[in-house]
């Protein structure tokens, strides 16, 4: 039985990184994370415990935004990956952390391909 308690809740931004990132993780089509190397034209696929790199959390004037860097399967479908994606994460987020998806702006970035194999 769920019971309504008075008061806040303030979230990380660390901690929205991390529900973003295990969120996407669970997509179908997403390989992992990825962070862009300073200075180097490649990207890095993330561990699991270093998800949060790939997400970049920013407030704004309409509410909170977010940037996904991904590296996706080859041969999926891009646009079909990125819309459950940002539904996935904006469920997940909206479920454990109380954020508003009418406040939530979502960006994804397709880094690179990966085949699964």
């Amino acid at each position: 039985m769920s019971e309504n308690i008075a008061g806040t809740l303030s979230v990380s931004n660390d901690v929205i990184a991390d529900i973003a990132g295990y969120a996407a993780l669970s997509c179908y089509g997403v390989v992992g994370m990825a962070e862009q190397q300073q200075g180097v034209e490649s990207v890095r696929l993330l561990a699991g415990q270093r998800l949060r790199k790939g997400v970049l959390v920013s407030s704004t004037e309409e509410g909170l935004a977010l940037d996904l860097h991904i590296v996706i399967e080859s041969g999926v479908n891009m646009k079909s990956v990125c819309e459950n994606l940002a539904s996935s994460v904006s469920f997940a987020l909206a479920e454990i952390a109380q954020i508003d998806p009418a406040h939530l702006k979502i960006a994804i970035h397709i880094d690179a391909l990966k085949s699964r194999s």
